[in-house]
Order: C-alpha cells, then structure tokens, then sequence
C-alpha cells in the first residue's frame, strides 16, 4: 500500500488559523481509531491530500484497466468457452467504465468522490469477474475465485479505509454466491479458497488501516510543525518590529533610521539622486511636559508622528523618532524646492492639529522647527555633513522665533521660510 506519501506537509498555503492549530492538538491527543478527522480537520486533510490523491489515483486506475485486461490469459487458458465473454467485459465494460470515471474525476475534483469511486471500481471488478465465472463450463471455473485475491490486494492497497471495508464486503458475498453456485469437483477448492480471501481480506484491511494510520498521523504532525514554525515567525517578525519601530509613536527608531539612511545614501551615490533630511523639533516641549504632565506628552508626540506620516507616503520615505521630541523625515529624489514643500506642510499640518500648549510664553498650540538639508551624495558630500547640515537649519528654525522652516542655499545663505509659507527665491530645483 503506498498512502504514506500521498501527504505533502509543504502543501499548506498560508498561516493556519489558531483554531486548528488547537484542532489539530486535541486531534493528537484524542486519537482517531475510525480514521476519520473532527468535520473541519478533515475536510482539510482532504483538501490537502486532493491533487496528489488524484495524480495517484488516475495512474493506479489505468494500471488497473491493463491488469484487469491482462486477466484474460486465464480466460483463455483456464475457461476458453468464455473468452469471448470476458473479452466484452473487461475491454468492453471495465475499461470504458474506469477510465471515464478517472476523467470525470479530474472534472469533478471531489475528495469523497474519489475515494469512493475507487472501491465502486473494485466492485465492479469484483462483478465482472463473478459473471465470467458464472459461464464457465469448465471443472476449473471455481479454482478462479482465487483471482479475486488479486482484485482485493489492488484495491484495498489504493483505496481508503472505510470504502476498502464496502469493497471487502462486497466481495465477501460475491464469493459466498460462487462457492455454493459453482461445482466443487475435488471438495476442498470451495473451502480452501474462502479461507484465502478471508485471510487476505484481514491482512489488507490491517495494512491499509495501519497505513492509513500513519498517513494521518504524519499530517497531523505536519500541521502541528507548521503551526509551530508560523509562530515562530511570527514571534521573529515581532521582535524584528520592536527593534526597528519606537515603541510610543509607532515610527521608525533611531537605529532604523541610520540603517536606512546608510543603504539610501549609497544608492543615491550609485544613481546620481538627491537625497534630503527633514529635521523636526516640537517646540518648548519640555515646557509642555512640565505643564501638562507626561501623558499629555506622549500624546502630543503621538500625533506629530501621525502628521508627519500624512505629509509624506512615498515609496522610499521614511519618518524616524531620532529621540525625546526630535523626528527625521529622510527623502530621496526631490529637490530642494519640493523638500521644503514638505517641511512646509510638515510644520502648518502640526499646527494645524491645535493641541493646546498652555505654558507661559509658549504660544497657544503647539509648533515645529524644521531644517532642512538637500544634497546629491555622488557630489562628494558625505553624510555626517549633510546631518550637520540640517541640524544647522534646525537650530536656525529655533534661533528665529520657533514654528519656522529654514534651509542653507547654494550661496551659503540660511534662508527660512515667513509666516505666509512663501518659498524664498534661490531654492534649487
């Protein structure tokens, strides 16, 4: 019997479901003895099985067709009144009959179909066989119930448990019918021959349930290491997320962003792009926590990192909590007129959020200070520079007032941006 590999553990698509991680382990513990799932896990284990189990079966199937075929050397040399008859039936009837329901198998994609359809072969065999049997006239017509071992065997060694049980029965009163309806010339053919069937039917029942077993088995254990594996990814992915990600604003950390920063510079330097770093400091935010409490602090933080989050969604951007109240919104291949755009809407959308910041001498809600830093790295700038860079337009942003958006242009000049948000002339582009 070759169930044993019908099982592809590898064939799971996608995480399991938690339920069935905990089917799967009562399923384990339970035990199957009547090789039969709880509804849900079977009907899974089926699904699983489905493409291999037809590819096996289809090949077994016309497997069968040449070996019941091939039966005919016995008709000829055993019973050669009936080889007409056998002929019509084996080519004429199984051949037709098996090799149709393997292509409506593969239409109909019907896991019980199929393991049913497998004994209902086999009895067909079985049938078939009976009635050829049946038009002997030789003496030796009876010693031919031995050849319903062989059908027996072939199918038991394919088919699944309980329909291998249907098909054993089936035989079981076909060859009840033959022994008392054929004539038994020696007396002991009829009694030989049901003691024979009756033990090869035992022994292949036994292996197929054992098999079948262990197929089951190998399944769940399948199950039981890849629900085990998804966690363990899960978990990996977990602590890969805290390790890259700031735990209050849901932000890249400072670790991931100078690992970002490090693989996008050297692929600017590679492509000739620009790249440029936004710098962001919440204004007198100490004053803030001092005033409104700690809590009211992480809030604040909260939806800045929200806002500058809103204010750049392309692909390549990353917004970074660089420490305390300080961000860093690192851009690639835009200039410095579009990088300062942005700061723009960086410093209106936060304070656009109006979260109120009551401290004496700190304005009503609360601000930023941006700088701004834009370079091409294949122009031997480096990065600690540009860094300097735009901590430098920050300080500038702080030093003229706080709530400003300042950057160095090309003539060595720190400009920043009024009140109005209008852009000063001279900005690269």
């Amino acid at each position: 019997m070759s169930q044993a590999g019908v099982i592809q553990s590898g064939g799971v698509t996608g995480q399991q479901p938690p339920d069935r991680a905990a089917l799967v382990e009562q399923t384990l513990e339970r035990g199957f003895p009547l090789m039969v799932f709880p509804p849900a896990l079977e009907g899974f284990f089926q699904q699983e099985c489905e493409a291999d189990r037809l590819r096996h079966v289809t090949a077994s199937g016309v497997a069968a067709v040449l070996l019941f075929a091939g039966m005919l050397v016995s008709d000829w040399l055993l019973t050669p009144e009936t080889f007409g008859l056998a002929c019509a039936l084996r080519l004429g009837v199984f051949a037709p009959v098996v090799l149709a329901g393997l292509w409506a198998l593969r239409l109909i994609r019907s896991a019980q179909l199929t393991e049913w359809g497998i004994a209902l072969a086999g009895m067909l065999a079985i049938l078939l066989t009976g009635v050829i049997l049946l038009k002997a006239e030789s003496r030796w017509a009876l010693s031919r119930v031995v050849e319903l071992n062989i059908i027996v065997v072939y199918t038991c060694t394919l088919a699944r448990f309980w329909p291998a049980v249907a098909m054993a029965g089936w035989v079981a009163l076909v060859q009840a019918f033959l022994v008392f309806t054929l004539p038994d010339f020696t007396g002991v053919i009829s009694i030989n021959a049901t003691l024979l069937v009756l033990v090869v039917m035992a022994f292949t029942l036994f292996g197929n349930y054992t098999l079948e077993r262990h197929e089951r088995c190998a399944f769940l254990m399948a199950q039981r290491e890849r629900a085990l594996q998804d966690a363990l990814e899960a978990s990996h992915a977990q602590l890969a997320h805290l390790a890259t990600t700031d735990s209050l604003t849901e932000v890249a950390n400072r670790r991931s962003a100078e690992s970002f920063l490090a693989q996008t510079w050297a692929h600017a330097q590679k492509r000739d792009l620009s790249v440029a770093l936004i710098a962001i400091d919440v204004d007198h935010f100490k004053r803030f926590n001092d005033h409104h409490g700690h809590q009211a602090g992480d809030r604040c933080l909260q939806s800045v990192a929200r806002a500058l989050t809103s204010c750049s969604r392309r692909a390549g951007d990353l917004v970074a909590r660089m420490g305390g109240e300080e961000f860093l919104l690192i851009m690639v291949d835009v200039d410095q007129r579009t990088a300062m755009s942005v700061a723009q809407r960086v410093r209106d959308v936060v304070r656009g959020l109006a979260v109120p910041h009551a401290a004496p001498g700190c304005g009503p809600v609360v601000t930023v200070s941006v700088g701004v830093a834009t370079v091409r790295p294949a122009h031997q700038v480096g990065l600690a520079e540009t860094m300097k860079q735009a901590d430098e337009a920050l300080y500038a942003a702080k030093g003229s007032g706080r709530n400003r958006v300042c950057t160095r242009l090309a003539d060595g000049e720190m400009h920043c941006l009024d009140e109005a948000g209008l852009l000063p002339e001279g900005l690269g582009s």
